[in-house]
C-alpha cells in the first residue's frame, strides 16, 4: 500500500482512502498517483478548509455568551427587582397580619393595600425570572458552541458533520 500527503495538513495517507483521517480532506482519487503530492491548484477549497479556526471562533463565541449570561443575573436591574420582590413581600406580609390583627373599617384598607405589595411581587418576580430564563439560555448555547468547537478543533467533524455520530 503506498502512502501520499494529504496536500491540506501534510500528513501522510494511504493512497486508497477518500478522507484524510486527521483533517477530512477529500482526497480526488483520479489526481492520486503512485508516492505523488496532490497540489492541483485548481480545485475548489472545501468550505472547512480552516475549521480549527472555526472551531477556535466558536469557542470565543462560547466564552462572549458566558460573560453575557453572567451579567444577565449580575446587574443593577437585576439586583433592583429581587430587592423590591423582598420588599413587596414584606409590605405584603405585614399588611395582612396587620388586616388580621384589625377588624371593621381598616380590615379592607389592609387587605387593600397587601394585594397591591402582592401584584408588584407578582411583576416582579416575572422580570426576574425572564433575567434567570436568558441567563440559562445563554449558558446552554454556551456549551454547545464549546461541544461543536471542541470538534473542530479536535477534527472530529468533516465538512460540518459529526465523524462520531
Amino acid at each position: 500500500m503506498a502512502m501520499i500527503k494529504c496536500p491540506e495538513c501534510g500528513n501522510e495517507i494511504a493512497d486508497d482512502v477518500k478522507v484524510c483521517p486527521s483533517c477530512g480532506f477529500e482526497i480526488q482519487s483520479e489526481t492520486m498517483g503512485e508516492n505523488t503530492d496532490i497540489t492541483n491548484t485548481n480545485e475548489t477549497v472545501p468550505a472547512y478548509k480552516n475549521k480549527k479556526y472555526i472551531g477556535i471562533a466558536l469557542c470565543v463565541v462560547a466564552c462572549i455568551m458566558l460573560v453575557v449570561a453572567f451579567t444577565r443575573v449580575n446587574n443593577d436591574k437585576y439586583s433592583f427587582y429581587k430587592q423590591h420582590y423582598k420588599e413587596c413581600m414584606d409590605g405584603y406580609a405585614e399588611n395582612k397580619s396587620t388586616a388580621n390583627d384589625y377588624g371593621g373599617w381598616f380590615n379592607s384598607s389592609y387587605n387593600y393595600i397587601a394585594s397591591s405589595y402582592e401584584n408588584m411581587a407578582k411583576d416582579d418576580n416575572k422580570k426576574i425570572w425572564s433575567y434567570r430564563i436568558q441567563a440559562i439560555i445563554l449558558c446552554l448555547g454556551s456549551v454547545a458552541c464549546g461541544i461543536v468547537s471542541y470538534k473542530f478543533i479536535k477534527g472530529e467533524m468533516a465538512n460540518g458533520i459529526s465523524k462520531v455520530s
